[in-house]
Formats: structure tokens, C-alpha cells, sequence
């Protein structure tokens, strides 16, 4: 199942791509999708299996993620 985060600003997101590369952690950068209310352009998607190693980076990294969804069929369910 694949998860989408969406972030306050730029700054968040990119922030967060040099965490979880440093982590080695699965994810891609990619457009925020028009459908969520967002302030930034770009949010990262990762699989349900490294939803745990996402989170606890960013717990770790004192970054708040604006929202999180998950994916179901055609549409994202907010966690």
C-alpha cells in the first residue's frame, strides 16, 4: 500500500528527502497531487512497509508532517 506525506513548506520537504536518504529509507519526491490541500508543491510517497522508518526519522528529525494518506483504489484516505 503506498502512503503519500504532505509537508507546510518546501523547506520540510527537502529537509526530509536528506533525512531519508542519509537513512537509506525508500521513498520518491513528487508533486504534491491538486486534490490535497497543501501549502507545498512537493510531497514524498513511500510503501506501507517503511511507513514505521518514515516516521520515526521525521519523530527523530523534529519534522511534522502536515497530513499523511493513505492510498486506497483511486483515492487517499488521511491518517
Amino acid at each position: 500500500m503506498e502512503y503519500i506525506a504532505t509537508f507546510g513548506s518546501t523547506h520540510k520537504v527537502l529537509k526530509t528527502e536528506k533525512i531519508l536518504k542519509e537513512k537509506d529509507i525508500p521513498f520518491r519526491l513528487m508533486p504534491t497531487p491538486k486534490t490535497f490541500a497543501a501549502y507545498c508543491d512537493l510531497c514524498i510517497t513511500f510503501q506501507e512497509h517503511d511507513r514505521e522508518a518514515v516516521e520515526n526519522a521525521l519523530h527523530d528529525a523534529g519534522i511534522k508532517a502536515a497530513a499523511i494518506y493513505r492510498k486506497q483504489g483511486d483515492e487517499y484516505v488521511k491518517m
